[in-house]
């Protein structure tokens, strides 16, 4: 009875906020070329990103969510390349979307543009057991070509477009995801456009402190998620921000990032969601993990040192 409960609240809910739709993350500014392909390459370095969230812990069949993008500069190809894998489970259903993106890149003002493009494809199952009241007067789910029958699952192409312009203080993105809206045969379910727009800058406060507002705003042209989000970096080593989604939730977040003698660049971040909706009152917060680690191939120049014989 207490899950039925608890099911009922969530649909009801989902009413009451802008529902989600597509994946989500807090550290969505770690996370441009899932959902950008113009992304790939630009930021010039070669970066691995891993994201987990956890979201309503405590909640039975809450969504959880993995992600894993690696992207590099290609040179010979006038851009970048990026590759993405997305695990996401919500109760019975299961999404696993793989992304291939290339990503032209551009000079323009000071700074770059990537216009990009990405292909893959997206798997999406539904581990569940139809269960009725009574099989001798109630239907059988089987009879309704709208329900799935037990353990059905589907796959489709995917394919993205994407620009995405950054200079060494902003960056804006806009982008559409799942063109073609493909139909999974079976399922009764149809991946249908998704539209994304993000932007930040980086103010320099003083010598110690680097301020960083962003946006990411995410819509199916039915409804819309914004989530909106500031953040301190001190030091270019430790930064502790808030974000804040729209009549759903506030994300209080920090991180550490360290560079490497080699010159790479090692970030670590977590935030702890609160909800806000009334779904709050079911679950025991969000949690939202990134790792993300960057390095060049090129080598540090060597110094030549040479003896004049005036200044020994």
């Amino acid at each position: 009875m207490k899950k039925f409960i608890i099911a009922i609240a969530l649909l009801i809910g989902a009413q009451n906020v802008n529902a989600q739709q597509d994946y989500q993350f807090t550290h969505y500014m770690f996370d441009n070329l899932s959902f950008n392909p113009g992304y790939a390459g630009i930021t010039q370095s070669i970066c691995g990103t891993v994201l987990f969230r956890q979201q309503w812990a405590g909640f039975d069949g809450s969504p959880t969510t993995a992600l894993i993008n690696v992207h590099a500069p290609i040179q010979a190809l006038r851009g970048g390349i990026g590759l993405s894998y997305l695990n996401d489970q919500l109760g019975f259903e299961k999404n696993n979307i793989a992304r291939l993106s290339y990503s032209y890149h551009l000079g323009v003002g000071v700074g770059e543009l990537g216009i990009g493009v990405s292909a893959g494809i997206i798997q999406k199952s539904f581990n569940a057991q139809w269960i009725t009241p009574d099989q001798g007067t109630a239907f059988i789910p089987a009879d309704d070509q709208s329900i799935p029958v037990n353990n059905a699952s589907g796959v489709v192409p995917d394919f993205n477009l994407g620009l995405f312009y950054r200079t060494n203080q902003l960056f804006l993105g806009v982008s559409t995801t799942h063109l073609g809206g493909f139909e999974m045969n079976g399922l009764n379910v149809k991946n249908v456009h998704h539209y994304w727009i993000t932007g930040g800058y980086n103010y320099q406060i003083n010598g110690d402190f680097l301020l960083r507002p962003s946006l990411l705003i995410k819509s199916d042209a039915a409804s819309t998620i914004m989530d909106l989000n500031v953040n301190v970096l001190y030091k270019d080593m430790i930064w502790g921000g808030l974000t804040y989604r729209l009549g759903d939730a506030v994300a209080p977040m920090a991180g550490y990032q360290h560079t490497l003698s080699n010159g790479a660049t090692l970030r670590v971040g977590y935030s702890y969601g609160i909800t806000t909706s009334d779904l709050g009152n079911y679950n025991n917060g969000t949690h939202d993990i990134m790792l993300n680690y960057c390095f060049n191939l090129d080598k540090p120049p060597v110094l030549q040192k040479s003896k004049n014989p005036r200044f020994l």
